[in-house]
């Protein structure tokens, strides 16, 4: 394993040496204790050198863009930053082994999956008082939160939510978007209609795009998480997973699609529905069969039950962190300016697509412009949340025994309860 580090104003470092450990070896070790507040440097003068870790900026595509949005803090106040990444499939390890010994310090890029994990070692400042007076999002803000607490200032946000094919819709004699679940199968059974290779909704469902099922268990009232219980075996996760079955049953569905199978068969014009990030407009504009495609193209919010539900989607994104070793204060300051300053956020935007997380920058033409963009923001990002699972350590391993029930439920070898039954029990061993 490697890293990549530089220090802005000086040659590059040689690579940093890594070693392996398992996340619950370190959990298992760390102090239970809570973040503590950083404090903001009383003048400029106390500003002091940091280091920033980021997956991305081991990435050709992001390093001159992190060169030039770090520059733009410690030139302003005459300090320097080491800048360090590990690539993205370490970086959690990497992160977990050097916060606790004290080699990762400053400021540091997190996947919000794993912010719950780095809490819980008691590494990371409380940021709450730097998001405050901050218009960050809603949905944003809710992503770097553990407990009440703010310990993760949100870089940039996302979601996978639900993609139609317009054009094939109204081949089916379908208006408008599907609403209520009772509308979208209907509107499935009328693009089935159409006949062919079409799948009417390409929904993910091999093993690894389990996430994809979260959504529409929340869609019909499940929990999922009960404070520290698992309750994936609830009414509304029985309810959902029928249904979805049924989906399989009438052909409205189908088994073995992962999420590159998904896309191939949106860009080949046969399927009228699929669930993807945000970012997907790209690979449609670059794949698509059709190079109209992408103007037929629309993000919707998820069908609900009842009327007045609220439409449910999974978030996703990064947040910049802060340790409780080392400069805290300046990283503190740096955070927030990486993250609440419009200028960064638009033209962060610009550059890489990455969608800002304050209500200023996405009042910007530039954003405001981009209808794919800013549709996708307000019928899906909006109302995103964080994956309950993430809140334990082992959820990777939950969402496999999750998994593997719903197979059994979907190939017809269990009923959806007593799949579900078995998967609460494993996941509840872990939860433990």
């Amino acid at each position: 394993m490697s890293a990549s580090q530089r220090r802005a104003g000086t040659a590059r470092r040689p690579a940093l040496a890594t070693v392996g450990i398992a996340i619950a070896a370190a959990l298992a070790l760390s102090a239970c204790s809570g973040g503590g507040s950083a404090t903001e440097p009383e003048s400029p003068n106390e500003f002091e050198d940091f280091t920033f870790t980021s997956w991305n900026y081991g990435e050709d595509a992001q390093k001159a863009l992190i060169d030039q949005e770090v520059a733009g803090f410690t030139d302003e106040h005459g300090i320097e930053a080491e800048l360090v990444s590990f690539p993205f499939a370490e970086y959690k390890n990497q992160l977990i082994l050097r916060s606790r010994d004290g080699s990762t310090t400053g400021a540091a890029q997190l996947d919000i999956a794993d912010i719950q994990t780095l809490t819980q070692l008691g590494v990371l400042a409380d940021l709450t008082e730097y998001a405050d007076g901050i218009d960050y999002t809603e949905a944003a803000l809710e992503n770097g939160q553990v407990d009440g607490k703010q310990y993760g200032l949100p870089w940039y946000t996302g979601s996978i939510g639900l993609i139609q094919n317009q054009q094939l819709l109204e081949q089916a004699g379908v208006t408008g978007t599907p609403e209520t679940v009772e509308e979208f199968e209907a509107a499935l059974k009328a693009v089935k209609g159409l006949g062919g290779d079409i799948v009417p909704y390409a929904l993910a469902t091999k093993p690894e795009a389990i996430k994809d099922f979260i959504p529409w268990f929340r869609t019909f009232g499940s929990e999922i998480v009960d404070g520290d219980e698992i309750a994936i075996n609830d009414e509304g996760a029985v309810e959902a997973l029928e249904w979805i079955t049924s989906l399989n049953e009438q052909g409205l569905i189908s088994l073995g699609l992962g999420r590159p199978e998904a896309r191939t068969l949106y860009t080949q014009g046969k399927t009228a529905f699929f669930d993807d990030a945000n970012q997907i407009r790209g690979t449609i504009t670059a794949q698509a069969t059709d190079p109209t495609l992408i103007d037929h193209t629309v993000p919707v919010r998820r069908p609900v039950v009842n009327a007045d539900d609220e439409p449910q989607s999974l978030a996703w994104g990064g947040l910049i962190v802060v340790f409780k070793k080392g400069p805290t204060a300046t990283a503190a300051e740096f955070a927030k300016y990486m993250t609440s300053t419009p200028e960064v956020g638009i033209n962060r935007y610009k550059e890489v697509g990455s969608v800002p997380t304050t209500e200023t920058a996405l009042a910007d033409e530039s954003f405001t412009s981009d209808t794919y963009a800013s549709t996708w923001q307000e019928q899906i990002t909006d109302t995103a949340s964080p994956n309950p699972l993430w809140q334990f350590p082992n959820y990777a391993q939950m969402e496999a025994k999750l998994a593997e029930e719903i197979q059994a439920a979907l190939t017809g070898q269990k009923s959806a309860q007593e799949a579900l039954d078995t998967a609460q029990a494993e996941m509840q061993k872990l939860a433990d």
